[in-house]
């Protein structure tokens, strides 16, 4: 007997996943309803598929495991900033609530917001830093290039730099190579970013110039030799494709 409530239990809770996948219910249920068999699988009967007459969700609702973007989590730091847009509708406020969401990779809804506050003050450099991160994020190269070129324009060394490296990265991405090249220039001109020197080496090799490429993944390498401990760390990944690229075209460094 027992076994036959145990088999009926399974063939229950199969039926509920199924239902819930059939559904595009959360998965969250299907863990609930494995983990508490077979309790789960009739609280999910009796909560979800009892209410909604066996129909189908519909097919607006997201996919089960859905790539989706997350719906926006409200936190009290959020809501103030709304409040105060709604009352007083300043820019600082909508770059600052851009600024949350950019924290959060939340970059569809930080988008806007920084748009906003460029609309209400186009000199407000930390909205037009934060719109080149957001539509990078959102694989929106050009849009971002172009939102950097004008924060550049005002100021090169924006950001200790990275300003200028993340229009360079835009460029390179979005296929852009003669200005990629000039960027990276710029950058490895200024600035010590191993990441700049390796893409700026590549994009060289590409053009057919691969001694100068060579010629630059040696001066990576030579320049990690003087780097503090915290440094070489954060730097070690381009550093070892650096080598990587010198062995691969036969160049071995002692």
């Amino acid at each position: 007997m027992t076994e036959i409530f145990f088999t009926a239990g399974i063939v229950f809770m199969v039926w509920m996943c199924f239902d819930c996948i059939q559904r595009r219910e959360h998965f969250v249920w299907i863990v609930i309803m494995i983990v508490l068999f077979p309790v789960g699988a009739v609280a999910y009967f009796f909560l979800v598929k009892s209410k909604e007459g066996g129909t189908s969700a519909p097919a607006s609702k997201p996919t089960l495991f859905s790539s989706a973007p997350p719906k926006e989590v409200e936190t009290e730091d959020t809501l103030q900033l709304k409040d105060l847009i709604k009352k007083f509708g300043k820019p600082y406020h909508y770059e600052k609530l851009g600024q949350l969401y950019l924290d959060k990779k939340q970059y569809a809804l930080a988008e806007p917001m920084f748009s906003e506050a460029l609309k209400k003050d186009p000199e407000m450099d930390d909205a037009r830093y934060g719109l080149g991160k957001s539509l990078h994020g959102m694989g929106r190269y050009e849009e971002a290039a172009e939102a950097l070129e004008e924060l550049i324009k005002i100021n090169k060394k924006y950001d200790y730099g990275n300003a200028i490296f993340g229009l360079a990265e835009c460029y390179r991405l979005a296929g852009l190579e003669d200005k990629a090249l000039e960027a990276y220039e710029q950058v490895i001109n200024s600035f010590h970013f191993f990441k700049a020197y390796y893409h700026y080496a590549r994009l060289l090799d590409s053009r057919g110039n691969k001694e100068e490429a060579i010629d630059h993944m040696k001066s990576l390498i030579g320049s990690s030799k003087s780097l503090p401990d915290y440094k070489l760390e954060k730097e070690r990944h381009w550093i070892e494709e650096a080598y990587k690229y010198l062995r691969k075209n036969g160049v071995e460094l002692a």
